[in-house]
């Protein structure tokens, strides 16, 4: 046997013995972790229809799936489809970057048992999943989770996302709460009725039968010319309207208040499938001096103002201008470019 071959059989003797070695130890290391403590993800989010969570703050929070868009939370109010998008998909993505080292252990264990959020996981009614998510790496690129009944945390994360986690999994309901106010497309609007209480010649009722449009003014007289065209694209506009939030940090007293006094204007919308949903508007006072451009002391707020839906007084919506500008318009948005439009 020559010395060049005796050189290449030491080389491949070497190989051999090294990919044995990675397959042992790859084949220890998958046996000494036991999959049932590192199955996090759930690969079939279509079919979870409950997720509860729970925190160390005395927070909790159950989401049910009404229908394939539609979540609820604490069965009292509709979710936010953005958040639960984000959680689904987080349930779903979720792996295991690597169990949590000798060192850093203990500490870990601790923090997730004073710090973290219980997440229970439902499919079809039945509980399939339970672990806990705590706090972030020191590297902020991933989070540390335990299945339940497990004593082995993990570095959890998703691959290729620079981020953490666990702010996916709040448990705080008000921060779920949807912020919809109208989802109505055009063809499935009755009526809306639109009544100015400072100025009420400029009131209005539209209403939709069929496809067929008609007006009213403010005394409920048929206005015989206005602008169809632009009373269609009007309807248009509540397929996606939304308030900015909900009013908490306000005082009761001043709340009441609010709630109580005479509202600016009304604004009511009749679905053709019954649904009703009435909006009274009221003034937003500002509590610190303004002044405007031209140096005079203002007393409202000109860019938001409150609201009260279907007259529950417990929640003070908080309402954009911004948005509301193109829908509590007066009667003379519909008029034609030339016409005698309101009725005498």
């Amino acid at each position: 046997m020559t010395k060049s071959t005796k050189n290449t059989l030491s080389i491949i003797v070497m190989c051999v013995l090294a990919l044995a070695t990675v397959f042992v130890v790859t084949k220890y290391q998958k046996s000494t972790l036991k999959e049932e403590l590192t199955d996090f993800a759930v690969e079939d989010t279509a079919s979870i229809d409950k997720i509860f969570l729970s925190d160390k703050d005395g927070y909790k929070l159950l989401l049910e799936r009404k229908t394939n868009y539609k979540w609820s939370v604490n069965k009292s109010f509709e979710a936010r489809p953005d958040a639960i998008k984000i959680l689904l998909e987080t349930i779903k993505q979720i792996k295991v970057k690597a169990p949590v080292g000798r060192a850093s252990f203990n500490n870990v264990v601790k923090k997730l048992a004073v710090k973290s959020t219980k997440v229970e996981i439902y499919q079809k009614g039945k509980l399939v999943k339970t672990y806990y998510v705590g706090g972030t790496t020191e590297d902020f690129l991933g989070n540390y989770m335990m299945i339940e009944n497990s004593s082995a945390p993990f570095i959890i994360y998703i691959p290729g996302f620079d981020g953490y986690l666990y702010p996916r999994y709040y448990a705080i309901p008000e921060l779920w709460r949807s912020t919809a106010l109208y989802r109505y497309k055009a063809q499935d609007i009755a009526s809306i009725k639109y009544s100015d209480l400072k100025n009420p010649t400029l009131s209005w009722e539209l209403l939709q039968v069929n496809t067929i449009i008609s007006l009213k003014n403010y005394k409920g007289e048929a206005i015989a010319r206005f602008d169809t065209l632009k009373t269609r694209e009007f309807l248009t506009q509540f397929y996606n309207v939304n308030c900015e939030g909900f009013v908490k940090e306000i005082e009761p007293e001043r709340k009441d208040s609010i709630l109580n006094s005479k509202p600016r204007s009304i604004f009511k919308i009749v679905a053709k499938n019954g649904e009703s949903t009435e909006l009274k508007c009221f003034n937003k006072k500002l509590l610190a001096e303004t002044f405007d451009m031209n140096g005079k002391l203002m007393d409202l707020d000109v860019d938001r103002f409150y609201g009260m839906l279907n007259d529950n007084k417990k929640d003070l919506l908080l309402l954009q201008n911004f948005v509301f500008d193109n829908l509590l318009v007066p009667v003379d948005h519909f008029a034609p470019k030339t016409s005698d439009f309101v009725k005498k």
